[in-house]
């Protein structure tokens, strides 16, 4: 028997920006034990990616998702050179140069080394790189088998993060085939489902700890954090239709229409509350306990900038600010 309480065709948009909102909150200095449940969320992005996939040639891929380098280039230059003229000194410990080169190298995973607010441009250049290596792999069966174990051993063994996002690129590989096959076999998610996901991702955010694909830093265990990602995947596709049965869809919607220049600039909007909460002459000596403390006033401040900005932003400044030159160039 059917139940409305029952998922069988996944919004992909709703959950996208589902995943971009829940990208915003743990940029918002939540406390570790809500940071760490929803780090596990970022894969379910490269799961709309795979969940979508379709078949088309190597000119075609390349041809729709150059966006995101030039995203990642220019919206993370951009928001590097703002960074190093406004940030204060004792917040800049390197030379500038140091940004720069990290930045030009995908290096975002030098967390004090670059530019903070320009960290979330690295996904565009991960997805980017996954979905050329997905394209290539997913014609053979060995390939994909080859490329999901390489994927489990940067899971396991520590290293050190690659340039350009390469190692990143290969952990999201499962995430691509896990995505077309849900599709393929129209897998559907039962309200037991998500309530037993849900249980199982906090147990395992809590004990495993929180992880992150920039850093290339699973937990205690690279097993146990895919187990987790594949939960969270679970439980943001039930909220995702729970989102469109109660017709609070539009703001998520609207999250994943802008996906590229959400992601890009919600830190750098963020920024501006410290600018007024300066401007009104109380300094601020260590934001992140700042944040810690205020994470839930911050996050609803952000959330607003940021609607605002693309509500109000004229198009041709956002296109301008992601680096779509095709758009911009274009007369229409």
């Amino acid at each position: 028997m059917k139940s409305i309480y029952k998922v069988e065709k996944i919004n992909i948009l709703i959950l996208e920006g589902l995943a971009i909102f829940f990208v915003m909150l743990v940029h918002a200095g939540t406390p570790n034990y809500i940071y760490a449940f929803f780090s596990y969320g970022l894969g379910s992005l490269v799961f709309a990616r795979g969940y979508q996939w379709k078949k088309r040639d190597f000119k075609e891929l390349l041809s729709s998702r150059i966006l995101l380098v030039q995203t990642y280039y220019v919206a993370g230059f951009i928001n590097t050179i703002i960074f190093l003229l406004i940030a204060p000194a004792n917040v800049q410990k390197y030379p500038k140069y140091t940004y720069l080169m990290n930045f030009l190298l995908g290096r975002m995973d030098k967390l004090d080394q670059v530019a903070v607010n320009a960290i979330p441009t690295w996904f565009f250049l991960m997805l980017f790189f996954a979905e050329i290596l997905f394209y290539f792999v997913e014609k053979s069966k060995f390939l994909l088998i080859f490329s999901i174990i390489g994927s489990f051993v940067f899971r396991i063994f520590a290293h050190e993060p690659l340039p350009f996002k390469i190692d990143a690129a290969i952990v999201a590989l499962p995430f691509f085939w896990i995505g077309r096959e849900w599709k393929k076999r129209n897998l559907s998610i039962s309200i037991v489902d998500f309530m037993l996901a849900t249980v199982g991702l906090i147990l395992i955010s809590q004990v495993n700890g929180d992880i992150s694909w920039n850093n290339q830093w699973f937990g205690k265990s690279g097993i146990i954090s895919f187990l987790g990602e594949v939960l969270a995947i679970v439980v943001i596709a039930f909220l995702s239709d729970l989102v469109k049965k109660l017709k609070i869809d539009k703001f998520f919607l609207r999250l994943s229409m802008n996906a590229l220049f959400v992601i890009s600039y919600h830190i750098l909007l963020g920024s501006l509350i410290y600018v007024l909460i300066n401007s009104l002459g109380v300094v601020i000596s260590d934001v992140m306990v700042f944040l810690n403390k205020f994470w839930y006033i911050y996050f609803t401040l952000d959330l607003i900038l940021v609607y605002l900005a693309i509500t109000y932003l004229p198009s041709k400044v956002k296109v301008l600010l992601i680096g779509d030159l095709r758009r911009l160039l274009s007369k229409r």
